[in-house]
């Protein structure tokens, strides 16, 4: 039996609505392996010193939103310098949890009224420490 329990991202213990996912955007990629003075040697033999700690990086982009729903999105990360995620990891096939960063995000409009802005697709990407 799965572990998965039909989510993919907490933030802070909140479950991420999917509706802020778009269709197939969604990409993860965990467990990335991290290296430290690997070379290559005369002889073309690559020598890998590969780290210990491996770094996840998880990102989608959004469907067009009114301006409310971006604001209630952005709720779920208000720091994005500094947050704890926990997230389905398709590697070890089990949740797992990790300190991540959110780079900076471009918010496309698609058009502006007096009382709305509507977006276009938003890019959002999680990078773990």
């Amino acid at each position: 039996m799965s572990a998965y329990q039909g989510w993919l991202l907490k933030f802070d213990g909140r479950i991420f609505p999917e509706k802020y996912i778009a269709h197939g955007s969604y990409n993860a990629t965990p467990n990335q392996k991290q290296d430290e003075d690997s070379y290559q040697d005369g002889y073309g033999r690559l020598h890998r010193n590969v780290l210990p700690h491996t770094r996840s990086k998880i990102e989608w982009t959004t469907p067009f939103m009114h301006l409310d729903s971006k604001i209630d999105m952005q709720s779920y990360f208000p720091d994005r310098v500094t947050m704890e995620v926990e997230y389905w990891n398709d590697e070890t096939n089990t949740y797992t949890k990790g300190t991540f960063y959110v780079p900076d995000i471009q918010f496309p409009y698609y058009d502006a009224s007096g009382t709305d802005i509507r977006y276009n697709p938003i890019r959002i990407a999680l990078i773990e420490y």
